[in-house]
């Protein structure tokens, strides 16, 4: 009887501090004398008095649910018909700084990538897209956190999450915003057995949660951790067997295993799942590259090609793309993909004939010596004014450069609900001649999380500020932010430069040498009398399709 009155003391115990502790979304100002949370965050969302100014996004629909991390409610997200579909909330710029540094941390639920990022407009009007946090869930609660996440310069802040791919319906809790270095630490914990509150250990407050659960008709409660008496279902049974064994009548549940694995965060850090590239995998092949082509891998094309037309946000209209489908290529199966960028003046068509590129893969394929792969030859040019190239090189350039956002908002997320590909940086590649070489080594490095190998053949000079024979470079980055560091170091970056190139001339040769000199692992491909054309691209391709996805 004692026993019972300390339990229910625990648990009254339980309610008063669950209410402390879970205030109203709001943003909190830092050292002033009212102030919603001990550790003063700027933000503080819980989602148990409402949806705080989160909406759906991308056609999604944000609404209060009851699979909460914390607490008793969490935001669900449903009707998610794109990966980039998800919810976002508005920041004020009267509260968050440029150039300031935070702390995020968000709880999110649900299968695959998950991500929270931040969308905003910067100087020039352009729309920015940034990751601030990843992480992989697999059905449960995965905390992303950053530490020490700079706010950029510009304007029209939106935190937002999303996913890398899939459409699955997602819960989002517990969202804070405080000074750098300022979280608490987070567990991220999978599903036990009676561990309603998910803190990675079976308690009253469990008991508390599965009587809330019951009443409310077990909404989103997972199976795996109500059915503690094992019969298949949730059911008063399994309250009273939890009680005995929160009460210590019992050691243990009727279940024949019960089996926990947690991993516990003692200290605040990003969490960022990856696949980390294999350092010694370039390395291992440098002496194979050569710049010397079997006239076998150069004739007799194979495969199929379809072209698609897809809705790009960043131009806000159709743009096209050719899809090459291996050889036995079979809708059972899954491959990975490279993404294939044409030089200046030319489009979706101009790499599929006369660079080599279809009847290589046709070859190394066929012999063994290449990964069956899903080849996309792209049409970079993504200019919201313009449909078309408009013959002047200096105003074009920037529709080019908007294809590092076009490539993984719109174009990757097609292909992926489209065809039988893998997804993940280690299953996509790019590559590319003359401008689109440039372009593939900026998505390299700004989409560095997606892609895991970069070829780029007679790389256009631009990717930082320099001066060429045709025009002056504003550059999209300076020199030392060309760089790719881990997690997210490439698995291959190969660069090729012919010797008489008189196009671009040692600006391949630079872009190798910057990359090693900030650390980045790359492989320089000098080849002998090749020109700004196939000399030099159809070596590149040779090599690179040859070594992609093999790390």
């Amino acid at each position: 009887m004692d026993r019972i009155k300390a339990l229910s003391g625990v648990l009254a115990g339980a309610v008063m501090l669950s209410a402390a502790a879970s205030p109203t979304g709001t943003y909190i100002q830092r050292n002033t004398a009212v102030a919603l949370d001990p550790v003063g965050y700027y933000y503080h969302g819980t989602f148990e008095d409402g949806v705080d100014g989160w909406t759906g996004r991308g056609g999604a629909s944000a609404e209060l649910g009851s699979n909460a991390y914390l607490g008793e409610k969490a935001l669900t997200v449903t009707g998610r018909s794109s990966s980039w579909n998800g919810a976002q909330k508005s920041l004020t710029a009267a509260v968050f700084k440029a150039g300031e540094e935070y702390a995020f941390s968000a709880a999110i639920s649900g299968s695959g990538k998950m991500m929270l990022s931040l969308q905003y407009t910067d100087a020039s009007g352009k729309t920015v897209y940034d990751h601030i946090a990843s992480g992989q869930a697999s059905g449960d609660y995965v905390v992303l956190t950053n530490t020490n996440y700079k706010f950029p310069e510009g304007s029209d802040y939106v935190l937002y999450v999303e996913t890398e791919d899939g459409t699955a319906d997602l819960s989002i809790d517990e969202v804070i915003i405080a000074a750098a270095g300022e979280l608490p630490p987070t567990t991220n914990v999978s599903k036990i057995w009676g561990d309603f509150d998910g803190d990675g250990a079976v308690t009253a407050f469990d008991l508390i949660g599965a009587r809330k659960a019951l009443l409310s008709s077990n909404a989103g409660i997972s199976i795996d951790v109500a059915d503690v008496d094992g019969d298949g279902t949730f059911a008063v049974n399994d309250l009273v067997v939890l009680a005995k064994f929160v009460l210590g009548q019992t050691g243990e549940f009727p279940r024949a295993t019960m089996t926990t694995t947690t991993t516990t965060t003692t200290a605040p850090v990003t969490t960022t799942t990856t696949t980390p590239a294999n350092t010694d995998y370039m390395a291992s092949i440098k002496n194979q590259i050569t710049p010397n082509v079997p006239s076998s891998v150069l004739s007799n094309a194979q495969g199929k090609i379809e072209h698609i037309t897809y809705f790009s946000k960043k131009a806000n209209r159709n743009k096209g793309a050719n899809v090459w489908l291996p050889p036995n290529y079979s809708e059972s199966e899954k491959y990975p993909v490279l993404y294939v960028n044409h030089g200046y003046g030319g489009d979706e068509s101009s790499m599929v004939n006369g660079m080599g590129v279809r009847e290589i893969a046709t070859n190394l394929i066929k012999s063994g010596d290449a990964v069956p792969m899903i080849i996309v030859f792209t049409n970079q040019y993504t200019d919201p004014n313009h449909e078309k190239q408009t013959g002047n090189g200096q105003a074009d350039v920037p529709g080019y450069d908007n294809f590092v956002e076009d490539l993984p908002d719109s174009l990757m997320p097609y292909i992926e609900s489209h065809y039988p590909v893998k997804t993940g940086r280690e299953n996509t590649a790019i590559t590319g001649f003359s401008m689109g070489g440039r372009e593939a080594l900026y998505v390299g490095i700004k989409c560095c999380d997606k892609v895991g190998y970069v070829g780029a053949g007679a790389p256009a000079p631009g990717i930082f500020p320099t001066k060429d024979q045709l025009m002056n470079h504003p550059g999209v980055m300076s020199k030392d932010d060309m760089r790719i560091d881990p997690p997210y170091s490439p698995y291959l970056l190969l660069i090729a430069g012919g010797t008489n190139d008189g196009m671009v001339n040692d600006y391949p040769k630079q872009y190798s040498d910057l990359f090693t000199q900030h650390g980045t692992e790359n492989i320089y491909l000098s080849v002998p009398g090749g020109g700004h054309d196939s000399k030099t691209v159809i070596p590149m391709m040779y090599n690179f399709i040859r070594f992609i996805f093999k790390a």
